[in-house]
């Protein structure tokens, strides 16, 4: 504008409109100066306000963005998977529910063999009680109701095989419906048995009273496999805790005897050698007899009860006292790799994946299982709480059976083992009396195993 108004000037001869033009144009230039700072500012303030400035975000939002996200992952596989369980299924889901039996043979039979042993568990002293079938655990390794199952093999010091099943992928366990662990398979019968009480129930059964074959004591524990609303299977064992007397023409003989035909050889006067029959004295030699462990009815009764206890009651504590913070999840999870050799069963990121998964769902979980059970706010004062009830009901024995332990306490022995290396099993020790009975389980059970590595999985 003040460029026109010069120029105009030029051509103007009228004196006094030229000098009124020419006194206008130095304003008209500040004012454009003025306009351009102005535009200048303004363009300066728009760049620091543009979202390209803003500032980062802090590291602990990032962190539990990142947290949100694998969660989210997690349940987005894990919905997939169980569809694609479902619809596998789906169309001989009415005959399996009918006939259990039916989908045991057909699980036995899609199992891959041999199976991915991973660890061979052997004992330099001969079994308590001779028990002569092969068996195969599937398991995780700090899994409670998997460490109840290894605490009662290694105490009846029975060899068996071990399979790491991935926590995460399941990729051991595909070949069964049922989808959790342990899961033991009496190789010499191709027999499947699930559930960690009906597992012990049926070889304790078989211990006490043994059979000709293993099938003949299995008949006694059924299995219900149903089908809920959405469509899931579940199963139920009515006489998981129930230790059966199977019928008298199932039995092993107890006794076998053989009678041989020899001379005697004691000395005998000349009367009596010539008075005695000719016939040769028979001799009876026997062979070892089948060892059967009788209880009373009170016993087993007993036993009973506090076997229900450690699976309805004690078990429930553990879950949120190992996992009650992220830290602790996590700790727990990093000693869980290193307890079942991890790093030698399961590549990097399989191991990576289980561990940083599986510390985020299991924080979850324990929140969802303390307001389930109603544990204390501090979850540690219902972990006591159950371990002061378990030391009450020993009292001044040293086991709950008494001068030897029965089944509960092996039960309650393997799940203390699945958190030993865990920040919560240590005040446990501390702050209850629970120590002494532990320790006497701990030399009892773990002395005599060997545990030798078979392969890798990778």
């Amino acid at each position: 504008m003040a460029l026109l108004c010069l120029s105009t000037s030029r051509h103007i001869s009228f004196t006094i409109v030229r000098r009124q033009i020419l006194s206008c144009a130095p304003r008209l230039l500040s004012s454009n100066r003025c306009n351009n700072d102005l535009i200048q500012a303004q363009k300066q303030q728009l760049k620091v306000e543009s979202p390209s400035a803003t500032p980062k975000q802090s590291p602990r939002l990032r962190r539990y963005h990142y947290y949100l996200f694998s969660i989210a992952t997690g349940a987005l596989i894990g919905t997939i998977y169980a569809l694609r369980q479902v619809r596998k299924h789906e169309g001989s889901l009415p005959e399996y529910v009918a006939n259990p039996e039916l989908f045991e043979r057909k699980a036995m039979e899609s199992r891959p063999l041999p199976p991915p042993v991973t660890k061979h568990v052997t004992f330099d002293a001969p079994p308590r009680i001779n028990f002569p079938f092969n068996l195969t655990l599937y398991q995780y390794v700090t899994c409670p109701f998997c460490c109840k199952v290894r605490a009662y093999l290694n105490y009846n010091r029975i060899p068996y095989d071990i399979v790491e099943v991935n926590s995460v992928m399941h990729t051991e366990t595909k070949w069964s419906l049922y989808d959790r662990v342990p899961i033991v398979v009496v190789e010499n019968e191709h027999i499947q048995l699930n559930d960690s009480s009906q597992i012990i129930s049926v070889i304790e059964s078989y211990l006490r009273q043994p059979t000709k074959t293993f099938k003949q004591i299995i008949k006694y524990y059924k299995t219900i496999l149903e089908k809920d609303q959405k469509g899931r299977l579940f199963f139920t064992y009515p006489n998981k805790y129930a230790i059966v007397e199977p019928s008298m023409k199932d039995r092993l003989e107890s006794t076998k005897s053989e009678v041989k035909l020899s001379n005697s050889n004691e000395s005998r006067s000349f009367f009596g050698w010539l008075f005695s029959r000719s016939t040769p004295t028979p001799t009876v030699e026997s062979k070892p007899e089948v060892i059967v462990s009788k209880k009373s009815n009170e016993e087993n009764e007993f036993e009973r009860q506090w076997r229900e206890w450690v699976d309805n009651n004690f078990i429930h504590a553990l879950s949120p006292n190992i996992y009650c913070t992220l830290r602790q999840s996590l700790d727990t999870f990093r000693w869980f790799s290193k307890a079942g050799d991890w790093e030698e069963i399961f590549p990097w990121y399989q191991r990576w994946f289980i561990v940083y998964m599986g510390a985020i769902v299991m924080r979850v979980v324990a929140v969802r299982l303390k307001k389930k059970y109603n544990l204390h706010d501090d979850v540690r004062l219902s972990l006591y709480e159950c371990a002061n009830e378990w030391v009450n009901a020993i009292g001044e024995k040293d086991f709950l059976g008494g001068s030897e332990p029965n089944v509960a306490d092996l039960n309650a022995y393997g799940i203390l083992t699945a958190i030993q290396g865990c920040e919560a099993f240590e005040d446990l020790m501390k702050n209850t009396k629970i120590q002494p009975w532990f320790e006497r389980m701990r030399n009892l059970v773990e002395p005599h195993r060997i545990d030798t590595p078979a392969r890798a999985t990778f």
